[in-house]
């Protein structure tokens, strides 16, 4: 380690002063917020509920760090089913996902990298349906 330190000190990256294992540790900020997934790395998917719109603060959360979201819309009411189905479609644009109506009252916002495979109608249609 000692004959690495010498050169990265040489190379003006690393200083001529040997730094303890604990110091280094401590020194490193830790972050709170969740990171976004990698493409590669999806493990869950989302279910959510929501009674009123003030819920789509979860839907958008979960959707920015790449999880698949189905919103089951069924228990709002109309005004904010309607509202909501516009939140999700500006999230789905916004950041380049998928919006799929699985019944009437359920749909599945998913993230570009997720593919979602359907026999029925293509993702076009099932946008103009929704408007």
């Amino acid at each position: 380690m000692g004959a690495m330190n010498s050169i990265l000190t040489f190379f003006g990256f690393g200083s001529s002063e040997a730094v303890k294992p604990e110091t280094a540790s401590s020194n490193k900020p830790k972050s709170m917020a969740p990171r976004p997934r990698r493409s590669g790395e999806m493990s869950e998917i989302m279910t959510l509920d929501p009674q009123s719109y003030a819920d789509a603060k979860e839907v958008a959360a979960s959707f920015r760090m790449n999880i698949p979201v189905i919103v089951n819309i069924a228990a709002m009411s109309e005004p904010d089913a309607k509202r909501m189905l516009d939140f999700m479609i500006g999230l789905k644009e916004g950041l380049e996902g998928h919006l799929r109506r699985v019944t009437p009252k359920v749909y599945l916002l998913s993230p570009s990298h997720v593919a979602v495979t359907d026999n029925e109608a293509s993702e076009a249609d099932v946008s103009q349906e929704m408007l």
